[in-house]
């Protein structure tokens, strides 16, 4: 609910809504990073610096508040830490996609195994069809 405050620039029933969450749970570090997102659009930089280092303490893989702590310190001209944290939030969010790729993976869903569809002569007919269609396009823009 927080976050659709925040898209709809309802700012004050955005930080209510992620203090809320906060006050339920103390080791919210989604939406300890939100409140730290608020404060950076307020211009509050040295509270947002503090509000993402809490959420990075609290779940030091968070990619998200590794970069939003490089915005705020970029933003108070701290260039070198700025480009170290967002650098670390990357590599953090690489390393994640890694991790998450075989799980999303059409293989993965189904223990490992591809659709029984999805062969090499599926493929193969597909590719056919698809070159087909283009050399088709590219003959009739002529």
């Amino acid at each position: 609910m927080g976050v659709l405050h925040a898209i709809h620039e309802e700012n004050a029933e955005a930080r209510a809504t992620f203090e809320q969450a906060v006050a339920a749970d103390p080791g919210h570090y989604r939406a300890i990073s939100n409140i730290g997102n608020l404060e950076l659009q307020a211009g509050n930089f040295k509270e947002a610096e503090a509000a993402q280092r809490r959420a990075i303490a609290l779940s030091p893989d968070f990619a998200g508040a590794h970069h939003n702590l490089g915005v705020a310190l970029r933003r108070q001209g701290r260039l070198n830490d700025s480009v170290k944290s967002i650098r670390k939030g990357q590599r953090l969010a690489l390393r994640r996609m890694r991790e998450d790729a075989p799980r999303l993976s059409l293989g993965g869903a189904r223990g490992g195994q591809s659709p029984k569809w999805l062969n090499p002569s599926t493929l193969r007919i597909i590719g056919l069809i698809v070159a087909v269609v283009v050399f088709y396009l590219f003959l009739k823009g002529r």
